[in-house]
C-alpha cells in the first residue's frame, strides 16, 4: 500500500449530459463529488450492491470500464482530485476527506428535460448519489489541458500534477 496521495481527474457529467454551470454549483455549494455511474438508477444500484457497471445494463452498450469500481476502491482520503467542466476554461481542485458515502441525501433533486440533467432544489427525483466529501482548494483553477479528463475518472498524468504544483 503507497503512502503518497493519488492525483485524479474526475468529470461530473453523467452520459455526457448534465448542465455543467449546475453540476459546478453543487460541489462548491455541498463539498462533494459523486462517483461515475453512482447517481440514481440502476447504475447507482450496482454500484452500492459493489457490482459495478462493467458490463452494459438495458439498452446500453456502455459501461463503467471500471470508473465506478475505482472511485471506491482505489480513490482514497487525501487524495487531490482536478475536476473539469466541460465548456469552462476553469476546474475545482479538490482534496478527499471522507470515504465512500453510500446514497447521500443532498436536499437535492435531478431531472432530465431536452436530454440535459439538471440538479436542483426542487422537483424531479431525489438526488441520493454514491460519492465522497471534498475540501475545496482551488475554485477557478485554470484547465491545465484542453484534452482532460477523456474518460469520467482517470489518473492524472505526472506532466499534469507538475504543472498543478508549479
Amino acid at each position: 500500500m503507497s503512502l503518497r496521495n493519488q492525483f485524479w481527474v474526475l468529470r461530473q457529467n453523467y452520459g455526457e449530459r448534465t448542465n455543467q454551470k449546475n453540476m459546478r454549483d453543487f460541489i462548491i455549494s455541498s463539498r462533494f463529488i459523486t462517483c461515475p455511474w453512482g447517481g440514481w438508477g440502476e447504475h447507482r444500484t450496482k454500484v452500492i450492491n459493489g457490482v459495478f457497471n462493467e458490463e452494459p445494463v438495458g439498452d446500453s452498450k456502455r459501461t463503467s470500464r471500471g470508473q465506478d469500481r475505482k472511485f471506491v476502491q482505489e480513490m482514497k482520503i487525501g487524495d487531490i482530485v482536478l475536476i473539469p467542466f466541460t465548456g469552462q476554461k476553469t476546474c475545482i481542485l479538490a482534496r478527499v476527506t471522507g470515504d465512500v458515502e453510500y446514497g447521500i441525501d443532498t436536499g437535492t433533486f435531478w431531472r432530465q428535460s431536452n436530454d440535459k440533467v439538471r440538479i436542483d432544489v426542487d422537483g424531479g427525483e431525489p438526488f441520493r448519489p454514491v460519492g465522497r466529501r471534498i475540501e475545496i482548494l482551488n475554485m477557478d483553477l485554470p484547465r491545465p489541458s484542453p484534452h482532460l479528463g477523456q474518460q469520467t475518472l482517470m489518473k492524472l498524468r505526472e506532466d499534469l500534477v507538475n504543472r498543478l504544483n508549479a
